[in-house]
């Protein structure tokens, strides 16, 4: 009986001290809401209405101005490949080397017999004059003249023909070492060391990315009045701000169904984010009518992963401000502008939030305006 009594007696005790440690965690884990903590200073400015150019936007793909697919008109090994892809080379630089020993050896041949007709060229040209000078002299009949004339003649063409022989060489022979047409990047390498190419195989793919050209499909009636050399912004995907590209041409669409206008856009200097394959789009001036937009600074842009959105100052019924978030889609800008234009979500006299403290809100903030 007394162990029963000891039992109860510490649960007695331990009830209250148990009530007291659940009390304390509840406080601590309870989340305190955006009201609750001290407003945060901001500057607050107007959506106001915009005035912008109707546009289209034509679907494309950049791609680099130059591209070379490179190839041998030498049949052989693959003696060495000298790049990988990814690198960098410049114009004139060796890429891949076939084996060439048969052609060294031609050459080789090729050169002795260059040397030997070069000499009887100028021994030919040596007898002509002294037989030149032994006629005026009347020492020589004037058919010993002539025949040595004709033996300079010879003499001549037989090095001429030797010259030419070794000049064909050294072409057959510079096509087995593959160099670069120009500065630009390795994409592909098709050839490994120790493998068979034949003449016209491509071997290695080179790209000038200095300048990017994007080529769109554009219905007829958006061209009109475009002309070569206008400016027009390309959108890229991923890339936050236009990029300007130069017209080059309005083309034919003759490929599939041979209809519609393709234009060519020119991106004389990209910036190194810009490469081959992404996806991008022609903003092209349209004559259909502009849509509604609002703008805001670009300060007052807050990003979450894929979604963009605004802080919108609303008033509470005691006087109080909060910060609400709310998603907008967004119009693509000129370059550089310090505007962003808001096609829905915001509403013209709407008060946004912006500048660097925009990072402090979260959603329901109470918050104080500044100038």
């Amino acid at each position: 009986m007394s162990g029963r009594r000891g039992i109860r007696s510490v649960a007695a005790w331990l009830a209250p001290c148990l009530g007291l440690l659940a009390l304390g965690c509840g406080q601590e884990m309870a989340p305190s809401a955006p009201g609750d903590v001290d407003p945060v200073a901001v500057q607050v400015t107007e959506a106001e209405p915009a005035q912008r150019t109707a546009t289209v936007t034509a679907p494309g793909v950049l791609r680099p101005y130059q591209r070379a697919q490179m190839g041998t008109r030498q049949a052989g090994t693959v003696e060495a490949v000298l790049v990988r892809a990814g690198d960098h080379v410049t114009a004139g630089q060796e890429i891949l080397r076939v084996d060439s020993r048969d052609l060294e050896a031609s050459r080789a041949a090729a050169l002795l017999q260059r040397d030997a007709a070069r000499e009887a060229d100028e021994q030919a040209l040596r007898n002509r004059e002294r037989f030149t000078r032994l006629y005026d002299q009347e020492l020589v009949a004037k058919v010993r003249l002539e025949e040595a004339q004709l033996q300079a003649e010879r003499a001549a063409s037989a090095l001429r023909r030797a010259e030419a022989e070794l000049a064909a060489i050294e072409v057959n022979l510079d096509y087995a070492r593959l160099r670069a047409p120009f500065d630009g990047v390795v994409t592909e390498v098709l050839a490994e060391t120790g493998s068979f190419v034949a003449p016209g195989m491509p071997l290695v793919v080179l790209e000038d990315r200095e300048r990017l050209e994007v080529e769109a499909s554009i219905d007829q009636a958006s061209v009109i009045g475009l002309a070569a050399d206008d400016r027009l912004a390309v959108i890229v995907e991923g890339i936050d701000q236009p990029v300007e590209g130069r017209l080059q041409a309005v083309l034919p669409a003759l490929a599939g169904s041979g209809t519609g206008l393709r234009l060519r856009v020119v991106i004389d200097d990209p910036s190194p984010e810009l490469v081959p394959g992404m996806v991008a789009g022609l903003r092209v001036p349209s004559v259909r009518a502009a849509p509604r937009l609002v703008r805001v600074p670009v300060s007052a842009l807050v990003r979450r992963g894929q979604l963009t959105g605004v802080f919108v100052i609303v008033a509470g019924g005691d006087g109080s401000s909060r910060a609400q978030l709310r998603w907008v889609a967004l119009e693509p800008g000129p370059p550089g502008d310090e505007w962003v234009y808001v096609k829905t979500g915001l509403a013209p006299g709407e008060r946004v939030a912006h500048g660097t403290s925009i990072h402090e809100l979260a959603d329901g903030q109470a918050v104080t305006l500044r100038d």
